[in-house]
């Protein structure tokens, strides 16, 4: 039993890596967690693999330790910053941490040895930020992450090479019941002034069910056109028909008309036009009332568009879909949107339902009000569209028909 109690002793402070911690902090580990009062025990001082004895002859110390006790006692040292070894200060703020602490969750910390003091006044780098880490590091899962730290957390997180809470935070995002649309969009927004690409653009695909919220907001139109480009261009947005995003493109360049129709042709890109009904293209191809839709789509180019959108249109709703022409007409799917319902949406109804209403600019504009007067519980009530999610009155429509291209 001796034998065995001397393997786990001399085992455990060789996984303490003594050398990186100060004499303070051992003495106060190794005192807390003595098992008994063994004055009588000979001491000799300990090597390991080759190296110089973990403690010099005038640090005496008994090896014979409860485990429990050992890392209770290191717990409550690192949790409760028990005479720490380095102070670091952020911004002008000062932390006192443990500095093997920090350099087993950073990679950044790792170049130092032994300082009192390190300075970091590097502009990725939070108070907010710093602080909220190292909480993270002491308590790991015990610590419920919060939108209001997230940026702030990611940037530090990043300049700090922490790639553990990275990882964490990606998986955080993925979690619907943690991060939901609404946030992710007001992420998104936050992000924007930093250098934070990667970020921003896996926001983008979280909006999803709130991207028609979103285009109600004044931060989306104080986007630039390469955000709402961005933001168009990503399969994953929850609308019931591609003329909505046609709809979201003009709303963005309607609020300031004369400075932004420069950039028409740019985000008519972002469109769709073979994933619009026929009848509805056909309804482009018309003479428009609005003039600023009408200078759009009497480009040559946006009508090389829809003539084309049309031609895919058409042959999508009679070639079916395990015909051999599929392949050689290219009519794969893999570019759709996220089709949804609203059922207090009049042009969401099914085109051959008496209560549908023709999808224009003006009844945009109403559908956006009636967003904003429902507020962040917008997005909640949308279905995903399929047949059982229709209204009652559109069921009748259903039935009559053999396939959704035929609704």
């Amino acid at each position: 039993m001796y034998k065995l109690k001397m393997k786990n002793a001399i085992r455990a402070q060789a996984n303490l890596k003594t050398k990186d911690i100060n004499r303070g902090v051992l003495t106060h580990i190794l005192e807390s967690c003595k098992e008994s009062s063994l004055a009588d025990l000979e001491y000799t001082p300990l090597s390991i693999s080759g190296r110089k004895t973990f403690l010099d002859d005038s640090f005496k110390c008994h090896l014979i330790y409860n485990q429990a006790k050992l890392k209770a006692g290191l717990a409550n040292i690192v949790q409760n910053r028990i005479r720490t070894d380095v102070q670091v200060v952020v911004h002008g703020t000062t932390f006192d941490c443990h500095l093997p602490v920090l350099q087993v969750a950073s990679e950044y910390f790792r170049q130092f040895t032994s300082t009192p003091t390190i300075v970091i006044d590097e502009p990725e780098v939070t108070v907010l930020g710093f602080e909220k880490l190292y909480e993270w590091i002491l308590k790991r899962n015990s610590l419920r992450l919060k939108i209001d730290w997230l940026l702030d957390m990611y940037r530090t997180a990043r300049f700090l090479k922490m790639p553990k809470f990275i990882d964490k935070l990606w998986g955080y995002f993925d979690n619907t019941k943690n991060f939901n649309e609404g946030q992710a969009f007001n992420l998104y927004i936050k992000a924007i002034p930093y250098p934070t690409e990667m970020l921003q653009a896996l926001m983008l695909t979280r909006v999803n069910r709130f991207f028609l919220t979103a285009v109600t907001t004044t931060e989306y139109l104080n986007l630039t056109a390469e955000q709402v480009y961005a933001m168009l261009t990503t399969s994953v947005l929850a609308v019931n028909s591609e003329m909505e995003v046609l709809m979201s493109a003009l709303r963005w360049m309607m609020y300031d008309w004369e400075e932004r129709k420069k950039h028409k042709l740019f985000l008519m890109q972002a469109v769709r036009f073979n994933l619009m009904p026929a009848w509805y293209i056909l309804s482009l191809k018309t003479k428009q009332k609005m003039p600023e839709l009408a200078e759009i789509l009497e480009e040559p180019v946006i009508q090389d568009a829809l003539n084309a959108g049309l031609s895919y249109s058409v042959t999508q709703h009679f070639v079916h879909s395990d015909s051999p022409l599929q392949k050689p007409l290219e009519l794969n799917t893999e570019h759709q949107r996220e089709w949804i319902i609203d059922r207090s949406a009049s042009h969401h109804h099914l085109y051959n339902c008496p209560n549908w209403t023709y999808l224009d600019y003006n009844a945009f504009t109403l559908y956006m009000a009636q967003i904003i007067q429902a507020k962040n519980l917008h997005f909640h009530i949308l279905r995903l569209f399929k047949p059982s999610n229709f209204a009652p009155c559109c069921q009748e429509t259903v039935k009559n028909c053999k396939t959704l291209l035929e609704i």
